[in-house]
């Protein structure tokens, strides 16, 4: 599985640093994109530095034709500083801590933005709004606010352009072997109890087997299933109650314990892959397209891929189908999905600069319709075509093995500046219309979960927070290893871990936390 669709969402909701701005653009425009730009008097392009997470999937290319494009019609010339993603977060704090920081900076997430916002380094975009009419507009369209909030300061400032997704996505799913459950005559689960009967079934059919398997850590199978259990989504493990007002440890909770429990039990009655923590992707999809695994937390848009190779290991009939999330303590509840992964930033310095109205102009651009157009889909009659009012992929993009590979090679969904997602292009991008009807199934059902309430902390508070946060986090995955493959006792050994996990740290930060609140 060489670039899963599991990090396609990630990546697509983040993606192409649209470059077009007001001056040459489009006349068939409609909205503030169209006004055109001064570059205060100068006639070449505007020449801006930026800062670009380069994926070794789909390495920076200069010379991409829609790359091209976008900088000749937005007159605008840009100077990508590229860093190897994996080196990307620790790069990035290097420069933001630094005095030169470029004009602009992709790819930030939450955490850093709160880590800097407070220390004058970045950009009160908040300030500007009034030059920012395409990102007001589509703020108010996509009705975010509620998770935009968490990206503010305790001011209500806000220092980063948000990537946005226009709507939560059922992408990710419990997904069992439907070819089985029609032969044995099984009921599709829809309990945690009733999938560990089932479950239990499919090992006595085959004892051979590990029915259940895991993508490939203890955090992904948490984040997959975890709203269901009533422990996720959190921020570091904390939630906020809104009926108490007040925050409190998932982590050391009765549904956490519920949850290693039942996992604790599939481990001992071989039910679950031994590896379950541990195994690489690769991995999981050699167990699950030979028949050695039957039911997983995955991805929709992996399901073709494995089903084809199923078909070939295992049977004809092999099908592996995603069902409704199953339902746990914390309810019948999907994985959470983040509209907002991360965005752009701009430095505080910027304001100073004569071009500052301009790099704005540039940056709005990104959340206009005919901007938007061209950093997803790409240029038109080449990568798409507008077929009775609907814009639709080419054969170019369709024919080739991955739509978003395509994209990538062409320059388009590039994590660095798309900074919108419509839904009507991920569901052409997802191409599969499984994705279409269980997300609308989600919607009217309230299968996504709340939004994380996040703490708004001061820079003192930030430094007291991490320091707590590596001991916290260092125990309590040692301690779930060991209450899930039986090197503690969840029955004799689960009281002291709730005190060792308070004395960590877990108590400081849950005061600290609600100090915020007041």
């Amino acid at each position: 599985m060489k670039m899963p669709l599991r990090k396609t969402l990630l990546t697509m909701a983040t993606v192409l640093l649209g470059v077009s701005l007001l001056g040459a653009c489009s006349n068939t425009s409609n909205d503030s994109s169209s006004k055109g730009t001064d570059h205060s008097g100068a006639t070449g392009p505007l020449k801006l530095s930026m800062m670009y997470s380069d994926s070794s999937a789909y390495p920076f290319n200069k010379d991409w034709a829609l790359f091209k494009k976008l900088q000749a019609q937005a007159n605008v010339d840009l100077d990508v500083q590229s860093v190897p993603s994996p080196d990307y977060n620790n790069k990035l704090r290097i420069v933001l801590s630094s005095g030169s920081i470029p004009d602009l900076v992709t790819e930030v997430r939450q955490d850093i933005v709160s880590e800097f916002a407070q220390n004058g380094v970045l950009l009160p975009l908040s300030d500007y709004m009034d030059k920012l009419p395409n990102l007001k507009k589509k703020i108010e369209e996509y009705q975010i606010e509620d998770e935009l909030e968490n990206w503010r300061t305790k001011d209500g400032k806000l220092y980063v352009a948000p990537v946005m997704n226009e709507t939560a996505l059922y992408n990710t799913a419990p997904v069992i072997r439907m070819d089985l459950i029609k032969k044995y005559g099984l009921k599709i689960p829809e309990t945690m109890d009733e999938l560990y009967a089932v479950l239990k079934t499919l090992k006595e059919k085959d004892p051979a087997s590990f029915p259940m398997a895991n993508l490939e850590s203890a955090d992904t199978l948490r984040n997959l299933s975890g709203a269901a259990w009533g422990i996720d989504p959190s921020y570091n493990g904390f939630v906020y109650n809104q009926d108490t007002k007040s925050y409190a440890y998932s982590y050391t909770g009765d549904h956490y314990k519920q949850y290693v429990s039942f996992l604790h039990k599939l481990i001992t009655e071989k039910l679950a892959d031994p590896e379950l923590f541990t195994t690489s992707l690769d991995s999981w999809k050699q167990k699950m397209v030979t028949g050695k695994s039957v039911f997983t937390y995955t991805w929709i848009s992996e399901l073709a891929q494995l089903n084809a190779d199923g078909k070939k290991n295992v049977s004809p009939d092999f099908e592996l189908a995603p069902i409704a999330p199953i339902a746990g303590p914390g309810g019948k509840l999907a994985a959470s999905t983040l509209r907002i992964p991360h965005g752009i930033v701009i430095p505080a310095s910027a304001a100073k600069k004569p071009y500052f109205d301009q790099l704005l102009a540039f940056l709005d651009y990104l959340y206009s319709d005919e901007g938007s157009n061209i950093v997803t889909w790409g240029i038109e009659n080449d990568s798409y075509e507008v077929v009775d009012g609907k814009k639709q992929f080419t054969d170019k993009i369709t024919g080739a093995a991955s739509i978003q590979r395509a994209l990538w090679d062409s320059g388009a969904s590039n994590q660095n500046y798309t900074m919108l997602y419509t839904y009507d292009w991920f569901i052409k991008v997802l191409d599969n219309p499984l994705v279409s009807t269980l997300t609308e199934e989600a919607i009217a059902n309230h299968w996504f979960p709340p939004i994380t309430k996040v703490p708004k902390l001061s820079p003192d508070e930030k430094e007291e927070e991490n320091m707590q946060l590596t001991t916290i986090k260092d125990a309590y995955a040692k301690a779930q290893d060991a209450f899930v493959f039986g090197g503690m006792s969840i029955e004799t050994d689960w009281n002291n871990y709730v005190k060792d996990m308070e004395n960590r740290g877990v108590k400081k930060l849950i005061d600290l936390y609600n100090n915020t609140l007041k």
